[in-house]
């Protein structure tokens, strides 16, 4: 694919986005990556496959606000811009970064929000916060095709089915988890590892394989698997806030119609939270 090579931008506002669209009118094909900051390996590897498949690649950096609590900093560190914008000014055409009120015009907690009520559940605030900010990302770069990993594999889900159910125009690529050579799936978390917790952080990957191992042979009592999991990694020195073996599609407890699982890893040690998950083909 011929590149059209552009110093990066770094845009903040939506006006100013919208009136550096110039460049599109070709009609040559504009891939997104969005990003909450804090870059690592695997987000690297994401714009790097936006930069190698679309002709203009745009990278948003912004953390989204309705998915905000009462933080800690060492779960959810500082926001780096200037050492993520050194990462990637060779990568991408495009940063936009915009403040909460360029997103927000009329304040966040009176914002519309998406809602998918099947793939809620218990998990509805988290859904809609996602959902909503990836819609109003969508509507505002206008992507013709969104790359996203699936490290971050509900927010793939829920956006292709948002894609679907919107008729939005946009084609999803998913890229594989990116792990180190340990198998450890990098995550923004991993450089503020002690190297005692360094040391046991591959168990997380090891823990699902054994899981995925298991279902493929035969098992399906999932909540004795999700259990001796659970087991395995406290054991191991993590605090586990889930483990959850589900459908793929969906994200529900399996059922007799599905073909193929996902297997969810939210974990902690001491206060870094890891997260990582793995697939399994059901026969």
């Amino acid at each position: 694919m011929k590149r059209y090579k552009r110093s990066m931008e770094i845009i903040r506002t939506i006006e100013a986005y919208r009136n550096s669209l110039g460049w599109r009118r070709a009609k040559r094909q504009l891939g997104l990556v969005a990003t909450t900051g804090n870059l690592h390996d695997g987000h690297v590897a994401l714009i790097k496959a936006c930069r190698d498949h679309a002709d203009i690649s745009v990278v948003s950096i912004y953390k989204n606000p309705l998915l905000a609590t009462n933080e800690d900093p060492l779960r959810d560190p500082p926001r780096r811009f200037d050492q993520d914008i050194g990462r990637i000014d060779n990568l991408a055409d495009c940063v936009f970064a915009p403040a909460d009120s360029e997103m927000f015009p009329f304040g966040i907690a009176n914002c519309a929000r998406v809602h998918l009520p099947d793939l809620a559940n218990e998990r509805t605030g988290t859904v809609e916060a996602i959902a909503t900010v990836m819609l109003k990302l969508l509507l505002i770069i206008r992507p013709d095709v969104l790359f996203i990993g699936e490290k971050d594999y509900q927010q793939l889900v829920l956006t292709q089915r948002m894609i679907e159910e919107l008729a939005l125009d946009i084609r999803v690529e998913r890229t594989p988890v990116v792990r180190d050579i340990d198998g450890v799936a990098y995550d923004k978390g991993l450089p503020r590892l002690t190297a005692e917790q360094r040391k046991i952080a591959p168990l997380v990957y090891q823990t699902l394989n054994d899981l995925a191992h298991a279902i493929s042979n035969g098992a399906r009592h999932y909540g004795k698997l999700e259990q001796t999991a659970r087991v395995a990694l406290r054991g191991g020195g993590f605090d586990t806030e889930q483990i959850t073996v589900l459908d793929s599609q969906t994200l529900q407890t399996p059922s007799e119609e599905t073909q193929s699982l996902r297997i969810l890893a939210e974990v902690q040690v001491g206060k870094i939270r890891l997260v990582d998950n793995i697939g399994v083909d059901l026969e």
